[in-house]
């Protein structure tokens, strides 16, 4: 009997724990293991890069007079939370406004894998019948703002609690959201440098600009702080370079960003990509990779800069020391703009550094496919 395995995200959107799942679900033995895939939106860009051995079905919404008042409850209570400056994560805020009208899932599963924090880790915990739950935490619980004791109640529910990074895990360990801290473990997010290498070879900028061009690749949300990208392109015009600074993604924070772009004269200096299936293109042919995040759980696109061969500079958020060498395979700096920006202009104007760390990338192997892939086959008895 194969085993029935279930797992549950937001979406496919673009974004690293999307990214990491359709890395992951390949390397799954689909001859041991019949695996569902449970999306609250379908849409995503990533949905395409699911195998087609996974059967990819969407949480059904339940059509009732209860779940319009629940949804109606959920709006009053976000825009007064917001008045009042509560702080209190949206997902929580939704789960506590409707969670309630949602049926049990009839279908029993031998696992039950919540890929990310938030409602599919609350939707498992309370309405999913498995002989055994497991979550992914992918993100800083705190700065993102989680409530401890409201996630504490969902988490002794699991089975384990993975985390992606040792930032992440010490994070669960110390802060309180787990209680038994021994079902946490730790199984770094999934890359597959192979295919990484190959989708950068597809088509990707058009223009025929010439000069030093910038990429940054990250959902436009305050987590990863454009708002920061921003000033220090702004930071590096007054010092008199010329750059093309690409930011791939999209998002809430995107009005504000085009704001700021226009506040500071910036058109020119910094272009609005969107969002895109396949980034790969675009950072292949950068001179500089810059990630501006003010906190990640692991921080994908900063190895898979690496895995491209970039130079790149990475603000100090925890698990950025879980990737890079600061000085030997990158550059580690503070989070504001001069910091940002000084250590782009070191790589713009010392090319022996620049190349050393080019080089000492190149040299890098990335075998989570392998090493994580095994951890995951064991966590789910395949």
């Amino acid at each position: 009997m194969k085993k029935k395995i279930l797992f549950m995200m937001d979406s496919l959107t673009c974004g690293g724990a999307e990214k990491s799942l359709v890395s992951l679900l390949p390397l799954l033995d689909y001859k041991k293991a019949d695996v569902t895939l449970m999306l609250v939106g379908r849409g995503g860009v990533f949905e395409c890069y699911v195998p087609k051995e996974v059967r990819v079905v969407t949480l059904s919404q339940p059509q009732s007079i209860k779940m319009h008042l629940a949804k109606l409850y959920y709006s009053l209570q976000y825009r007064f939370n917001r008045l009042r400056n509560k702080q209190e994560h949206e997902a929580e805020t939704l789960w506590k406004c409707i969670g309630a009208v949602y049926p049990e899932l009839k279908e029993t599963y031998d696992c039950a894998v919540a890929y990310q924090q938030g409602f599919p880790t609350y939707y498992i915990a309370n309405k999913v019948l498995a002989t055994k739950k497991f979550c992914w935490v992918n993100i800083d619980m705190r700065k993102a703002g989680y409530d401890i004791n409201f996630n504490a109640d969902v988490y002794d529910k699991y089975t384990k609690i993975i985390a992606v990074s040792d930032a992440v895990h010490a994070d669960l360990k110390h802060q309180g959201y787990v209680r038994d801290i021994s079902k946490i473990i730790t199984i770094y997010d999934i890359l597959n440098p192979v295919l990484i290498r190959k989708m950068a070879l597809e088509k990707g900028f058009e223009d025929n600009y010439k000069g030093v061009r910038l990429v940054t690749v990250g959902r436009m949300t305050p987590q990863k702080s454009y708002d920061l990208a921003v000033r220090a392109a702004d930071e590096l015009r007054k010092r008199g370079y010329k750059f093309r600074w690409s930011f791939v993604g999209d998002g809430v924070s995107r009005p504000r960003i085009e704001s700021m772009i226009a506040e500071y004269n910036l058109e020119g200096y910094i272009e609005l990509l969107g969002e895109k299936a396949n980034p790969y293109p675009y950072m292949a042919v950068c001179d500089i990779y810059v990630q501006t995040s003010s906190f990640e759980g692991f921080g994908l696109t900063v190895t898979e800069a690496r895995i491209l061969g970039k130079a790149e500079v990475c603000t100090n958020f925890p698990s950025a020391y879980n990737q890079i060498i600061n000085g030997e395979t990158g550059l580690i700096c503070e989070m504001t703009p001069i910091a940002v920006a000084d250590k782009i202009e070191l790589l713009l104007t010392d090319n022996t550094l620049k190349s050393k760390l080019e080089a000492n990338v190149a040299k890098e192997v990335n075998h989570t496919a392998e090493t994580e892939g095994a951890k995951v086959h064991i966590l789910l008895e395949l």
